[in-house]
């Protein structure tokens, strides 16, 4: 058997599909006793060039270890759904088991984007809890405002 890399790009209006199409990919790789050594799902990404008047493809990349038939087939697979905009397959010399690059900014993105929402949540808590104060405390009412004004010009 050999190692090869699979990078197949799904249509957009087809991403929450991309689930199920990767554990069909898997169990035909598996039913032709072959291996899945590391699968990463890059999302949604901007296309360099339009494809069909597409701008932007739901990414997945598999490294994988197959025999030719089990490659075929799974060629065959991409090429018959209408979702696949375009596959790619690279022989590979052994398994590739480490993240990639992309899908590290992926997760250095994903994780920055847990980091904002992390703060967004605590600065809307603490806003609240200001607001929240300010009502239990002693705000002069605006009638009572008017009243401590006149009474301070009178004075003067």
């Amino acid at each position: 058997m050999r190692h090869y890399e699979v990078v197949f790009l799904v249509h957009p209006d087809q991403s929450d599909q991309v689930p199920g199409m990767i554990e069909r990919y898997q169990a035909l790789i598996e039913r032709g006793n072959g291996v899945v050594h590391r699968l990463e799902d890059w999302g949604r990404r901007q296309l360099t060039f339009p494809i069909a008047k597409i701008h932007k493809a739901h990414y997945i990349m598999l490294n994988i270890e197959v025999d030719a038939d089990t490659l075929k087939e799974l060629e065959s697979a991409f090429r018959f759904n209408d979702a696949v905009i375009r596959n790619l397959v690279i022989r590979r010399k052994a398994a590739v088991t480490g993240n990639s690059k992309i899908y590290e900014e992926e997760l250095k993105e994903q994780e920055k984007e847990r980091e904002r929402e992390l703060r967004r949540e605590q600065e809307y808590a603490e806003r609240r809890a200001s607001r929240e104060a300010q009502a239990e405390g002693a705000e002069p009412k605006p009638a009572e405002q008017a009243e401590a004004t006149a009474t301070s010009e009178e004075s003067n």
